[in-house]
Order: structure tokens, then C-alpha cells, then sequence
């Protein structure tokens, strides 16, 4: 007879350093080997270079570390940023999951923005946490005007006293993985190919807050999701899981303006599980998107879209009886 599988082992809780670039030393986290860049989505490429950074790390029992942003460099590079992928909140717990020890989280500012590479190098990387590693990916740069490659980053660790790894591009379907593309493929509904990209399905991380109540008038209570800025996938109704205090939940999600009642302008998320009630008011729900069943549309009433929802509930159930881990 086969015992039980074991358990998956348990990933320590990833301390999270709000800094800045004065160079104030972190005793606890020095000497190890990090990465830096934004890593909207955490997709297979950023799962390269931090499986390279983990690997170098545990070969040689240092600290495993990211340099992150709290707000994207683009805001202030260029004036305005793309939606993100994902909250800071929800990419730093996608960090955490692959096992990264720490994460350095530094405000890009203006102040930022106009630090040379070399001081950057100086103040963050050595002075911050006495780097003996540092990996970067295809197109990682810091500094004023991105002078920080990995040519020049090369040689100032050698003056400094880190090395420097670099790791190619990743491709699917004849192109670079990117958060671009996912963002592209999200708002197209094309959830598998988002999800060839991400390795993983797409989800979002946000909070339940008070709507007008009208799911629950008709028997159908939802729970709806302020994600703030990031990107949702296209409107539509989705099989989805949620987490649920620690549990996956089975779930349907209608993203869109409920064009059946008084329609809204901007698009709500709305999240109806399928085996739990309680209430959610003010909890974080992260909800994973598995399928898209349908285009949003409107009905004649409320029995209209009822009878709709008990087949899109068939569907669901049978899509996460088939994909749900």
C-alpha cells in the first residue's frame, strides 16, 4: 500500500525591507546573492533569473535576495506606467512562494532616478547589503539613464566585491516573454497563453469591498474586488479558485458593468464561491482564473440570468473538476 505524499516543505516567511539608497547597512542580510527589477507577474523569465539567484545562493549558503520598487520606474521615467500584473503586496507574496529570503523594497523617485550607477552600486549593493553576488537579467539596468548594464556593473563588483551573473531571454511562441505580453493576452481573454507565460495561471490579489448588495437579493451573493490599478483579464465570466482563510474555493468570477441591472461604467470584479458563504467585508482575496466560459451579456431579468448562472455553475464545476489542484 503507498503512504501518504509528503508534505510540501515549508517556505520561511520572506522579510520585507522598506529602504532607500543613504546606504544604511542591514547586518542580518549582508553577504548574500540578489537580483534587482520590478518582476510584474513573477512570469517564467523573472522565474529564470531567480532560479539562478536561489541556486547560487543555496550553493554557497547565503541569503537569497530581490531589489524591488515599490512604485514602477516608468511613473517617473516616463510619466505615466502600464497597469500592473499584480499589487506590490501580491508580487512580493509571489517572492516569498519562490523562496527568496528577502526583499529589498526601494521608493523609485526622482532622487532615485538621478543616482549614477556607481553610486548606486556603492550605497545599495555594497554598502546596504556587502552583495558577493548580484544576477540580472537580459535587460537590467540602474542607474541615471541606465548606464548600470552589466558590463559596467561587472566591473565595478570587481572593485566592490560582488560578481556578476547574467541570464538570457526567455521565449514562447517565437517571442520574449514580457509583462507586456501577459497584459496583452489578459485583456484578449487568452488565458492560456497568459498562463504558458506566467507558469502558472493568472490571479489577483484585492480586497472585498461593500457593492450594492443586489447579488444577494437574488439568491446569487458575491463578493466584490477592489484591485486597485492592476490588470484584470478581459470582461467575461470565469471558473475560478479563491483563497478563502487559508482554503482554495471554488468559484465564479464576472468581470464587466452587469449590463442586466443598471450598468456601471467602469468594469466591477465579482466573485460568487460555490461551496462557502460567510462574510468577506474588508478580507484580502486572492482569486486564480482557471477558464473563461463566456462573453458577458445582458438578460431580459433576474430569472433570466439565474437559469444562465446555474449553466455556467456546470461548467465551472466541471473545468476545476478537471484542472483544480
Amino acid at each position: 500500500m503507498t503512504g501518504a505524499a509528503p508534505a510540501a516543505p515549508r517556505v520561511p516567511p520572506m522579510e520585507r525591507i522598506a529602504g532607500d539608497c543613504d546606504g544604511r547597512p542591514l547586518p542580518r542580510w549582508r553577504g548574500g546573492v540578489a537580483t534587482l527589477g520590478v518582476f510584474d507577474g513573477v512570469h517564467v523569465g523573472h522565474r529564470a533569473i531567480l532560479d539562478r539567484t536561489l541556486a547560487w545562493a543555496r550553493t554557497e549558503r547565503r541569503p537569497a535576495l530581490v531589489i524591488t520598487f515599490s512604485t514602477h520606474p516608468d511613473q517617473i521615467v516616463r510619466g505615466a506606467a502600464p497597469p500592473p500584473l499584480q499589487s506590490l503586496e501580491q508580487r512580493l507574496a509571489e517572492l516569498e512562494r519562490v523562496g527568496i529570503d528577502a526583499t529589498l523594497v526601494l521608493p523609485f523617485d526622482a532622487r532615485l532616478r538621478e543616482l549614477p550607477a556607481e553610486t548606486f552600486a556603492e550605497r545599495v549593493l555594497a554598502g546596504t547589503l556587502g552583495l558577493r553576488g548580484l544576477v540580472l537579467g537580459h535587460d537590467t539596468a540602474v542607474g541615471r539613464d541606465r548606464r548600470g548594464d552589466a558590463r559596467l556593473l561587472d566591473r565595478l563588483g570587481e572593485r566592490l566585491g560582488f560578481a556578476v551573473a547574467s541570464v538570457g531571454e526567455i521565449s514562447i511562441d517565437g517571442e520574449v516573454v514580457s509583462s507586456s505580453r501577459i497584459r496583452a493576452a489578459l485583456k484578449a481573454g487568452d488565458l492560456a497563453a497568459a498562463s504558458r507565460m506566467l507558469g502558472r495561471a493568472p490571479s489577483l490579489l484585492g480586497r472585498v469591498v461593500a457593492g450594492d448588495g443586489r447579488g444577494r437579493t437574488i439568491g446569487l451573493p458575491t463578493a466584490n474586488l477592489d484591485i486597485g490599478a492592476a490588470c484584470p483579464p478581459a470582461s467575461g465570466v470565469y471558473a475560478v479558485l479563491a483563497l478563502v482563510q487559508g482554503e482554495r474555493r471554488k468559484g465564479l468570477c464576472n468581470i464587466g458593468v452587469r449590463p442586466t441591472f443598471a450598468a456601471v461604467e467602469r468594469p466591477t470584479i465579482e466573485v460568487h464561491l460555490l461551496d462557502w458563504s460567510g462574510d468577506l467585508y474588508g478580507a484580502d482575496l486572492e482569486v486564480v482564473f482557471l477558464a473563461r466560459l463566456r462573453d458577458e451579456r445582458k438578460f431580459a431579468g433576474p430569472a433570466e440570468l439565474l437559469a444562465q448562472i446555474a449553466l455556467d455553475r456546470a461548467a465551472a464545476e466541471g473545468v476545476l473538476a478537471r484542472v483544480a489542484p
